[in-house]
């Protein structure tokens, strides 16, 4: 099929609040529309009175025409937006994968027209990029149908929309980007955010901000004027996940006494995200995998199959591969779900400087929200407490712990303020190097049934007289 697309050029179609005969979208149909289909695209999110104004005009003027205009709503807010716009585009370009496409490219603002390049250097797509001459600057006194050639390089591109999203209000908000190890999660997700045609898998233990980093992705993408709807699938019998996720139609079942939408298709245009989706039996990963090959999905009780336009991210703190390997998750949902992959670290694997700027963090964020007057500040032995803990709870542990302080001390938290916990941990909870030689080595000596010797061997200590003096510091000599 040959597609013809360009957005409505709002200040050249229309003059004096009618249709303009002499502007640029009627001139091209006049003179070069040879199109199956032409994708007139209007940024209102619909019932744009100016577009339907021009398709009802073209109509008039090319009945030949008639059946090839489609209107579509790209919802774009803010006209300036490069980063957006692009998004917008190349969601509705990646549906005609082998189609050939001209972009009428001249009609639009400047950033309709960057967004237009981008698309068509990097999607690797069958696209033209057209511009048109007009007779009275042509030499052959005739319109001319002009192709823009262009070097295919994306570095000069990838740079514009990187500070156009940088620059946005709010960036410096997300306090976990003061540590590097996490930084570098958030720096992979704006990538993703940037291209919309992809699923992504969280993965991290609980509390490491799986939510949070999958709303980071929404709002930085095209889809952050439209819903961002969470789902916890482990919280569900079958029955009620797929009603939940697909929907379902009066009577489909007992209690189902109204048509009901789900959460694919009240998410409309934004991002529907899964947690704990390793949980999900085998009859729902087969009914999602389903509908996110098929990008569609059917409402309980209904024969009609619903389309569907939204982003899904999933995620978990299982280990996905190895529940594939043991059967109990289907290796191609896997693929499908893991087209990205982030990976959250544990707050114990952190490094000490890095688990600092979170409580400086937490500790500055909490007296915002609290609305305390002082900022709230840890005694030596205090901070070297929390630098010792694992928290296997992560980042919303940190975060609850610093709350509880806040309530209960107005100046400065001292180690007898902790829980007992972090105050006197386990030594499999701790942190110390200490803690874990003396746990090593009483696993060592275990082995080997007390003797010394073979122990010795396998600890790769230089003499016996070093591992009786850990013995005898530890207290493990009997």
């Amino acid at each position: 099929m040959k597609i013809l697309a360009s957005w409505l050029a709002k200040n050249n179609d229309f003059k004096d609040g009618a249709v303009n005969d002499d502007g640029p979208t009627v001139n091209f149909y006049k003179n070069f529309f040879d199109y199956d289909k032409h994708l007139l695209l209007s940024s209102a999110v619909g019932d744009d009175t100016l577009a339907e104004h021009l398709t009802a005009r073209l109509k008039v003027l090319f009945p030949e025409h008639r059946d090839k205009i489609e209107i579509r709503y790209m919802a774009v807010d803010d006209l300036i937006d490069i980063g957006q716009i692009k998004e917008k585009v190349e969601t509705l370009l990646l549906q005609y994968p082998n189609d050939d496409i001209d972009i009428f490219y001249s009609p639009g603002t400047s950033a309709m027209q960057v967004a237009w390049y981008v698309c068509h250097t990097t999607l690797n797509l069958r696209t033209r990029l057209l511009q048109v001459r007009p007779a009275n600057r042509s030499k052959s006194k005739k319109p001319e149908r002009l192709i823009i050639d262009v070097a295919f390089s994306t570095a000069p591109v990838s740079a514009v929309i990187l500070e156009e999203r940088m620059s946005k209000p709010g960036q410096d908000k997300i306090g976990h980007l003061l540590v590097p190890s996490i930084q570098r999660v958030y720096a992979k997700a704006a990538m993703i955010a940037r291209t919309d045609k992809v699923t992504a898998l969280i993965l991290g233990s609980s509390g490491t901000g799986k939510e949070q980093l999958a709303r980071h992705i929404h709002d930085q993408s095209g889809r952050a004027g439209f819903p961002f709807l969470p789902v916890n699938c482990s919280a569900f019998s079958d029955q009620l996940l797929e009603a939940r996720l697909f929907g379902f139609k009066k009577s489909a079942f007992t209690g189902a006494d109204k048509d009901t939408k789900g959460l694919f298709e009240a998410a409309k245009g934004g991002t529907l995200f899964m947690d704990e989706i390793g949980d999900i039996s085998p009859y729902m990963q087969q009914s999602l995998l389903r509908a996110l090959q098929e990008q569609e999905v059917l409402p309980l009780g209904s024969n009609d199959p619903l389309k569907t336009n939204v982003r899904v991210i999933a995620a978990t703190n299982r280990d996905l591969p190895e529940l594939c390997r043991q059967e109990k998750f289907r290796w191609d949902l896997y693929y499908r779900l893991a087209v990205t992959e982030l990976v959250l670290p544990d707050l114990a694997a952190m490094l000490p400087e890095e688990r600092e700027a979170l409580i400086s963090h937490f500790l500055k964020m909490k007296k915002t929200e609290l609305k305390k007057a002082r900022l709230l500040t840890l005694s030596k032995d205090a901070q070297a407490a929390l630098l010792a803990y694992p928290f296997p709870g992560n980042i919303r542990e940190l975060e609850n712990l610093i709350a509880q302080l806040y309530v209960f001390h107005d100046q400065e938290a001292g180690l007898a303020d902790l829980p007992g916990r972090i105050r006197t941990p386990t030594a499999s909870d701790s942190l110390k190097w200490e803690d874990a030689e003396k746990l090593h080595i009483q696993k060592v000596m275990r082995l080997a049934k007390g003797n010394k010797s073979q122990a010795l061997k396998w600890l790769g200590y230089g003499s016996i007289n070093t591992l009786q003096s850990k013995l005898q510091t530890y207290g493990l000599n009997e």
